[in-house]
């Protein structure tokens, strides 16, 4: 047992349950206040990384100095999923993938367990992974819900080469297996729609799941990435795969749904 080590756990997870509450009482002032759909959640996103990184860097710096030098330069903290994108909504999943090279020191799985335990007693509901390269190269290839949610990940700490890897090596896979990744996609989202129902004929629809909701705002983008290697609207327009104003109503309604969810 040591108390200092003690101290700071409490210590982090008590300023961590605190920013949660306070981030999700700013999303409902902006929303009453009016503020568009993507502006809250863009905000809410950057105040949960904030969160995320103060207690991934507290639990680092409890290990001795060698090895938290070690776990700075070899390990990259991956948002990924909604978090990658700037979606999130006050009780959205934070989604998170430790990735790394190696682990001669077995020090990352403890550091993953952690941080759950450190977020989710701080009241966040953590989606999270430990993974190398070839491991999440793998699981997305026969996996639809990975290959999606890693389209869109974005560094949050560590290494930039890793997730430079990682996005070379998924833009590899695309260009071999494009036709079975592209089937497996639409599969999962036709079966997440049959699950959900018809929005039109339901009193509560899922507003990210229903047909017409978040989810085929982003199944575009997964879809635009498969085929065009761009996730973005933006992107697709300049490649006259969209039109700006297709792209636009894109836009508004994404805003709109943000905004209800």
């Amino acid at each position: 047992f040591d108390p200092q080590l003690e101290s700071q756990t409490r210590g982090v997870v008590a300023r961590a349950a605190a920013g949660v509450a306070e981030a999700r009482e700013r999303m409902a002032d902006q929303r009453a206040a009016g503020s568009p759909g993507t502006q809250i959640c863009t905000l809410a996103s950057d105040l949960f990384e904030t969160i995320v990184l103060d207690v991934y860097h507290t639990i680092v710096e409890t290990f001795p100095a060698e090895t938290a030098a070690f776990v700075r330069r070899e390990v990259a903290v991956v948002a990924h999923g909604g978090f990658g994108r700037r979606e999130m909504a006050p009780y959205s999943d934070v989604d998170v993938m430790l990735l790394y090279d190696r682990d001669p020191e077995g020090v990352v799985p403890g550091i993953a367990r952690q941080l759950l335990q450190d977020l989710f007693d701080a009241g966040l509901d953590v989606g999270q992974s430990v993974r190398t390269v070839p491991e999440a190269i793998r699981l997305a290839q026969r996996d639809a819900t990975v290959f999606s949610t890693l389209i869109e990940s974005r560094l949050i700490a560590g290494p930039p080469r890793l997730l430079e890897r990682l996005q070379t090596r998924l833009g590899l896979l695309v260009d071999r297996h494009r036709p079975r990744l592209l089937s497996q996609v639409m599969e999962a989202r036709g079966e997440e729609r049959d699950r959900h129902g018809r929005s039109a004929s339901l009193l509560q629809p899922n507003v990210k799941r229903s047909p017409g909701g978040l989810r085929d705002l982003q199944f575009v983008r997964w879809l635009g990435y498969l085929g065009w290697g761009e996730p973005t609207f933006s992107g697709l327009v300049m490649r006259n795969v969209l039109s700006a104003a297709d792209a636009d109503a894109l836009r508004e309604a994404r805003s709109f749904i943000l905004g209800v969810r």
